[in-house]
């Protein structure tokens, strides 16, 4: 501020008097306008928080716990996963509400979405859906964390010996989708009206590896480091026990800008192919992609100071 201007309109100078009265207003000026700063005077007047994710899915020791239990022979807990075609095949698609759970996510290997959607046919997506308050608010940032171990939550990241179409063996998975999208604010509960606001997808997920690729294993650059990082490699001798930092994967998207409007419904979704897909590789997702990982997702959101 170079100006006692900008707060009030009693001015100081040579030729002027300088009164009570006068100090008195240009203070009481001055008062007002700490208590109630202009948006346009603040050099930030957006505060950033973050919603964070998490889940940790069943085990395949858990699940053969269920049939120990009683449950039918092959039962499972995929939860929150849910199939990305949403139709049993009690009735036709047409008169669905909501037979796309998503859309602009089918893979190019797979077939069109036809068959009954079930686990095992397409896709799966976990989704978390909130909603914004009176202000907009921006998107600033999506950050996830797959992270992979060595005995349960086993994930190489690279296609099998049964890669799909235009993939080989060996190479690295890229038909992980993460997906925003904001409910349509005439028909909010019609998925196909929804605004695709952010849209990752067709990404090699070795390139996000914690551990980059081509760079020393962990334990020899962690030698020096007490106690030394624990890989989770069964040759470090600590089987089973830490992070496979290798076979992590950590996607950071910032400076993303999205504005949001007020009162948004949103909805953040992390879609896997699910291996039952005709043409779909066995590797790594396997025929429950979603005890593949443990994963980790947190949105960064800018919202706008206010006086309450």
């Amino acid at each position: 501020m170079s100006s006692i201007r900008h707060f009030t309109d009693e001015q100081f100078s040579d030729g002027t008097t300088i009164d009570g009265d006068r100090l008195e207003k240009a203070l009481q000026d001055l008062e007002d306008y700490i208590n109630n700063v202009p948006d346009g005077d603040f050099e930030n007047r957006w505060l950033q928080s973050q919603i964070v994710l998490k889940y940790l899915p069943w085990t395949a020791q858990a699940d053969a716990q269920l049939h120990t239990d009683g449950a039918p022979a092959g039962s499972y807990m995929p939860f929150p996963y849910m199939p990305v075609y949403n139709y049993t095949g009690a009735v036709t698609p047409d008169t669905m509400r909501n037979p796309f759970r998503l859309k602009g996510n089918r893979l190019d290997y797979q077939t069109p979405f036809t068959s009954n959607g079930r686990y095992g046919t397409h896709q799966v997506a976990w989704t978390t859906s909130f909603m914004t308050g009176e202000d907009p608010v921006i998107i600033d940032a999506v950050d996830a964390v797959f992270n992979s171990y060595t005995s349960e939550y086993v994930n190489t990241y690279a296609y099998g010996s049964s890669a799909p179409e235009n993939r080989t063996n060996g190479d690295s998975v890229n038909d992980i989708h993460l997906q925003i999208t904001v409910d349509s604010s005439f028909v909010p509960n019609i998925q196909i009206q929804n605004s695709v606001v952010y849209h990752k997808y067709n990404f090699e997920a070795q390139d996000y590896y914690v551990l980059g690729r081509g760079l020393p294993a962990v334990t020899s650059f962690s030698a020096d480091m007490q106690p030394t990082l624990d890989t989770g490699d069964l040759a470090s001798g600590k089987a089973n026990q830490g992070i496979g930092f290798g076979t992590t994967v950590h996607i950071k998207d910032a400076g993303l800008e999205i504005p949001l409007p007020p009162f948004s419904r949103i909805r953040f979704s992390l879609v896997l192919p699910d291996a039952g897909t005709a043409g779909a590789a066995t590797d790594p997702w396997g025929s429950k992609p979603w005890q593949t990982m443990i994963p980790t997702m947190t949105l960064s959101l800018l919202e706008r100071l206010k006086n309450e």
